[in-house]
């Protein structure tokens, strides 16, 4: 571990690890398919008020395990680890609660920094019925909608330089018998420069080839598929980035984690 990170050793790694999480992730990748289509019935079906709140948030949960069993069954497939895959999941879920938290709070945050600074700005009306193309028109003429898109566009930078430098935190919670989110913050310090494009051609591209994908054969089997079936298109779709995804990250935290830690507070 801790060795020399560059452009084509990450590649390569990937390359090499990608095809070797697919075969011992296949029945949890089924069950986590199977989840996210339960959930998306249940988004439907359950009733309105707190038991149907309670009921979601329930199966919100078992699908987010589900997705933490077929996530950890990849990195133990190509990487070192203590403990069993369920105990592993365990700890791989509660590090996606933590981080959930955290992007709710930035996401919080950015949405009321940008509410604030529009209305200052001159991007907010009083005029009913007021759409954004009259809003933009608006900042247009009074020269403020170059400077807004400029704190917009550096804010998306800003929020997937957080996302790249945290991208050791699953494979290290799925692999170490405990949970790791800032914990790993440390391991990827000026690492942006070689993880940030490697990031945007293996798991921006893909997903975004997924989601083309899934729109296509939604549109090509009917224009009126159930809800549940759409979802479960648009899952299975995302499938060969999630196993490039995670044959990226294992790459990473090879390349990246420390052999030892300090023992955990």
């Amino acid at each position: 571990m801790a060795q020399p990170l560059s452009f084509n050793a990450v590649l390569a790694g990937t390359l090499d690890r990608t095809p070797r999480v697919i075969a011992p992730s296949a029945g949890y990748a089924a069950l986590f398919l199977a989840a996210v289509g339960v959930l998306i019935w249940g988004a439907e079906a359950l009733p309105e008020g707190g038991s149907g709140f309670v009921a979601f948030s329930t199966l919100f949960f078992g699908t987010l395990f589900a997705h933490s069993l077929f996530s950890a069954s990849m990195y133990h497939a190509v990487l070192p680890t203590r403990g069993g895959l369920f105990g592993s999941a365990w700890k791989l879920t509660l590090a996606w609660i933590l981080v959930i938290v955290i992007a709710a709070i930035a996401f919080s945050i950015v949405v009321l920094f940008f509410s604030l600074i529009g209305a200052s700005l001159g991007a907010g009306s009083g005029t009913p019925g007021q759409d954004i193309t009259d809003m933009t028109d608006q900042m247009r003429e009074n020269g403020t909608f170059w400077p807004l898109f400029a704190i917009f566009i550096a804010t998306l930078v800003g929020l997937f330089w957080f996302a790249v430098r945290l991208m050791t935190f699953a494979a290290a919670s799925a692999t170490r018998g405990a949970v790791h989110v800032f914990r790993t913050w440390y391991w990827t310090k000026g690492a942006f420069a070689v993880l940030g494009p490697v990031a945007v051609l293996l798991i921006v591209l893909p997903m975004i080839a997924g989601f083309w994908l899934s729109g296509v054969l939604i549109s090509a089997i009917s224009s009126e598929i159930p809800l549940v079936g759409a979802g479960l298109v648009g899952a299975l779709c995302q499938l060969p980035a999630a196993y490039i995804g995670h044959g990226f990250a294992a790459t990473i935290y090879d390349h990246l984690a420390p052999e030892t830690e300090p023992v955990a507070d």
